[in-house]
C-alpha cells in the first residue's frame, strides 16, 4: 500500500512539473485579461476645446502589457482623431496628458482603450464625452 502512495506522489509530481513549463510560455492564453481603468475622460461629460482633452488611464496586466490603442472617434462617422498604439513590455501602464482639441468640432465623441497582453488575452474600454465651443 506504502507502494502505491509513493507511486501516485511521484506521478502527480511528474504531471505538476510538466503544466509549469505550459504555464510559463508566455505566448499560451491564461484567462487573465489585462484590467483597464480609464480615470479621463469621464462619461458624458464636455470638454471645451480651448481647455484640451484630458487622457487618464491606467493598465495593468500580471504577464506584461505587449500593445496599448488609444483611439478617438466622432460619432459622425468622420476619420479618426486619434489613432495612437504603444508596445510597452510592462506590468503597470499610466497614462495622464491633455490633448489639443482643435481639430475637433464641437459634438460627441468615444475614446476607446485597448489592452493586448503577451498572452493574447484583451480588454477594452470605451468612454463617450462631448466638445463644445466654450
Amino acid at each position: 500500500m506504502k507502494f502505491n502512495a509513493l507511486l501516485a506522489a511521484i506521478v502527480a509530481l511528474l504531471c505538476f512539473t510538466a503544466c509549469e513549463d505550459i504555464f510559463e510560455d508566455k505566448n499560451a492564453p491564461d484567462g487573465s485579461k489585462p484590467e483597464v481603468r480609464v480615470l479621463a475622460p469621464t462619461s458624458s461629460r464636455s470638454y471645451a476645446i480651448a481647455e484640451g482633452l484630458p487622457i487618464k488611464l491606467s493598465v495593468i496586466d500580471k504577464d506584461e502589457i505587449k500593445e496599448l490603442k488609444i483611439l478617438v472617434k466622432g460619432s459622425y462617422g468622420e476619420p479618426d482623431l486619434i489613432n495612437f498604439s504603444k508596445y510597452p513590455d510592462v506590468k503597470v501602464l499610466e497614462l495622464d496628458t491633455i490633448v489639443g482639441q482643435q481639430q475637433f468640432a464641437p459634438g460627441t465623441y468615444t475614446l476607446e482603450i485597448t489592452a493586448t497582453d503577451h498572452r493574447s488575452n484583451i480588454a477594452s474600454k470605451e468612454v463617450s464625452f462631448k466638445i463644445k465651443n466654450q
